[in-house]
């Protein structure tokens, strides 16, 4: 049972409406929320409209700015989640018929829910384990994504009357994190291990084949069929360029190799090589383009040359200033001088 990466499909707004109503319970406004994310609140209001993840990572930095990466703030937003919310995939998740069968029907197309995670079922001798898989995601984020998306989970499953009863939470998050999370499963503190590899709930093996309260086979296969259509419509609207340049904005420092992504969409490089060609770009134009992007963010929030040189992976400041008048046929400096005030918006499509 396999996932897309969590970079590689455009997604929904919910997510992001989400958070807006934990950070409105705590003062935030929408535009302090979505300052600098590309995403409008006209986006929101629109069921079409689509964003990559790495907006949605920029809305939860603009959050944690404001309010502080305290324990149990994602726990607090997650709690807004419920499987109607997440659509499609959440009512194929409650037709089931069994919590083995939805899951294996749901891994595929996590990307058409707001969770960030990628989850996954694996077995011992003993115990069932529902694994949360954080290694995709920026380190700076990582432990309010993983409180939201967890707790999240438990909120919605509560709310379609499914109860997973696990038996231990094991989890990387420090104490104070994985107790408050434990608790939102009806697990005490005394069932918590925490700092441990990575996160994931224990369950009875039995667990995976309850039947859930609102089982039926052949519609779970009807909305199955809807995902797939789902996604692939969203993928074939992106192509292999738009997935390619999210994966480049994915993290905040730090550039892939051309290797290194055609490995994580499980292609061969030359594969990826032609494909790109195919769409009239190529690995080193998309480089170069997010590069150049990311400069002017940087130059606009004043950060030095040489600051803004290192961050994007080049050796010298003396080849970012090359290629910045390559890009913009002035120098940085000049450059940022000229810039009104303010940080300029990130477009929505990223």
């Amino acid at each position: 049972m396999t996932s897309s990466p969590v970079w590689a499909v455009p997604r929904g707004t919910e997510g992001v409406r989400i958070m807006l109503e934990g950070g409105a319970e705590h003062g935030l406004t929408a535009a302090e929320c979505l300052q600098g994310t590309g995403i409008t609140e006209h986006d929101l209001d629109d069921e079409n409209a689509e964003i990559w993840a790495h907006q949605e990572f920029d809305v939860i930095r603009n959050i944690l700015g404001r309010l502080g990466d305290r324990p149990g703030l994602g726990i607090e937003v997650g709690k807004h989640s419920t499987l109607g919310r997440t659509g499609v995939i959440g009512f194929m998740l409650l037709a089931g018929p069994t919590f083995l069968d939805a899951a294996e029907r749901a891994i595929p197309h996590l990307a058409l829910s707001p969770t960030h995670l990628r989850f996954s079922i694996e077995t011992d001798g003993d115990n069932a384990y529902l694994v949360g898989s954080d290694d995709e995601l920026p380190s700076d984020i990582r432990a309010f994504i993983v409180e939201r998306d967890m707790a999240g989970l438990a909120t919605a499953l509560r709310g379609g009357q499914i109860d997973l009863a696990p038996e231990r939470f094991e989890t990387a998050l420090e104490p104070a994190r994985a107790i408050l999370l434990a608790k939102e499963w009806g697990i005490g503190p005394e069932s918590v291990r925490p700092r441990h590899t990575g996160h994931r709930l224990a369950l009875s093996l039995s667990t995976l084949d309850l039947r859930l309260p609102q089982a039926d086979a052949n519609t779970a296969r009807i909305f199955e069929t809807q995902c797939q259509d789902i996604l692939a419509r969203r993928l074939a609207r992106v192509g292999v360029t738009g997935q390619v340049r999210s994966r480049l904005m994915h993290e905040a420092d730090g550039w892939p190799s051309m290797d290194t992504v055609a490995h994580e969409l499980h292609l061969d490089p030359r594969t990826l090589r032609r494909n790109l060609a195919r769409e009239g770009t190529s690995f080193r134009a998309l480089l170069d383009e997010v590069r150049r992007a990311r400069a002017i963010e940087l130059l606009a929030q004043d950060v030095p040359v040489a600051d803004i040189a290192a961050r994007l992976g080049y050796a010298e400041t003396a080849n970012f200033t090359h290629s910045f008048k390559r890009w913009e046929g002035v120098a940085p400096s000049y450059f940022r001088r000229a810039l009104p005030a303010g940080r300029p918006e990130r477009t929505v499509d990223g």
